[in-house]
């Protein structure tokens, strides 16, 4: 593999389109909760694709999928991971997860090509599936990657419950996706494709972004108390309506976003109203409350100030205040030689590259710290994301296709070593 273009891959589309067809909406997106039948195909898919490429796959106790294909031939090869998600949010897009998964399993389908026809390996290539990294069923998201690192507990993790109080571990077992096998060791390298879900890469003309840096998040779930009533002869005066309080809390946590306008981006983006009925007061509300920024001090700040107005809103309209979680993602930077391979593959395939930040989570940051992580994005058009409408071209899933194959390759030969895959040694 050394030259500087990549032919197309009309693989990558068809694998992609067969993915999309698992939970496909009529609006062109797709919806594939975790641990739902839709889920459980796409993963069928997953698995028969490594077993094609005679490979062998593991699924842990939460999930994760890992297709592991011998590439260096010896038992003690170290592992170069690629991949990301195939859980998507309620009336998603198509692209978020899935391109990464979909050309991880096309690199895979490249090296052993290579491998067969003489190309000698130093390392092993690893895909993962990771499992709920949205978080739209079971939360926190990240939660597979998240375990996988030691972030979280199995055991905690496969108690979580969704609204409907179904754990993770019923609704992976449900579609017979509750593993037993042990996972792989920390890889030497792990590498994800994703959309960019923003519009950074279309504003600067570039095609493939290096993410050098995730802006940190806050999120907190927090619940009002209150007291069921009647709507109708219930006074006033006499009402501690949770909904009130939430209505209250809502308006004040978007407006710690004009503060710094550009800095900081908050949002409710989920609600549970207790009992929900049209003539009763509610006397729950649960919300899910995100802060983001790329400033430490003001990241620290803005959450002061939501958790301020959680306060406020309770006092405000009566109710009660639980947080039930508080979590703090830190802002990281990626590492370097990471970067720079990125860099370098870019270059050798043709593509103009830009270092940035991601604004969204992605399960690369679960493992950053535990072993080099990279996370490269190509653009999405209008950076639309989390919609039916969500779309990459054609063009720029080919262009990250070629960046990931081109660093996957230097990197096994290098025996996942980022610094050796950029000096072209081979271990």
């Amino acid at each position: 593999m050394t030259s500087t273009s990549s032919p197309p891959d009309p693989g990558l589309h068809a694998l992609f389109d067969s993915f999309s067809e698992f939970g496909a909406t009529a609006g062109g997106g797709v919806h594939r909760l975790c641990g739902s039948a839709a889920d459980g195909q796409a993963r069928d898919l997953f698995a028969q694709v490594v077993r094609d490429l005679d490979g062998t796959v593991r699924t842990d106790a939460v999930g994760n999928q890992f297709g592991l294909l011998a590439l260096a031939g010896r038992s003690d090869a170290p592992l170069v991971m690629l991949g990301s998600h195939l859980d998507s949010q309620p009336q998603g897009g198509r692209f978020d997860g899935t391109l990464g998964v979909a050309s991880a399993l096309r690199v895979g389908a490249a090296l052993v090509r290579a491998k067969a026809a003489g190309t000698a390996y130093a390392a092993d290539l690893c895909v993962v599936n990771w499992t709920n990294e949205e978080g739209a069923r079971f939360r926190p998201s990240l939660l597979g990657s998240g375990t996988y690192a030691g972030h979280h507990r199995a055991e905690a993790a496969l108690a979580i419950r969704d609204d409907d109080g179904v754990t993770l571990a019923e609704a992976l077992a449900a579609i017979g996706q509750r593993g037993t096998d042990p996972a792989p060791a920390l890889p030497a390298c792990y590498l994800e494709l994703h959309v960019e879900q923003g519009t950074v890469l279309e504003a600067a003309g570039a095609t493939i972004g290096i993410v050098a840096r995730n802006w940190g998040a806050t999120k907190i779930e927090a619940a009002f108390i209150g007291a069921q009533a009647h709507t109708g002869p219930c006074p006033m005066d006499l009402r501690r309506d949770a909904l009130l309080a939430a209505a209250y809390a809502i308006a004040e946590i978007r407006a710690i976003a004009d503060r710094w306008p550009g800095r900081v981006h908050t949002s409710v983006g989920r609600i549970r109203v207790d009992p929900n009925s049209a003539n009763v007061v509610p006397a729950r509300v649960a919300l899910s409350v995100e802060i983001r920024s790329a400033d430490d001090s003001v990241l620290g700040e803005a959450g002061a100030l939501a958790d301020a107005a959680l306060r406020a809103a309770a006092e405000r309209a009566r109710t009660g205040l639980s947080i039930r979680d508080r979590v703090e993602r830190p802002i990281r930077p990626l590492p370097e030689d990471v970067c720079d391979l990125v860099a370098l593959a870019a270059e050798e395939t043709g593509h103009r590259a830009i270092r940035m930040d991601t604004v969204a989570g992605h399960d690369a940051l679960s493992l950053l710290g535990a072993c080099p992580t990279g996370l490269v994005f190509v653009p999405s058009v209008g950076g639309i994301a989390h919609n039916e409408a969500e779309t990459t071209s054609p063009a720029d899933m080919q262009a990250g296709l070629a960046v990931l194959l081109r660093a996957a390759d230097r990197l096994c030969r290098a025996g996942g070593e980022p610094a050796r895959a950029i000096r072209g040694d081979a271990r």
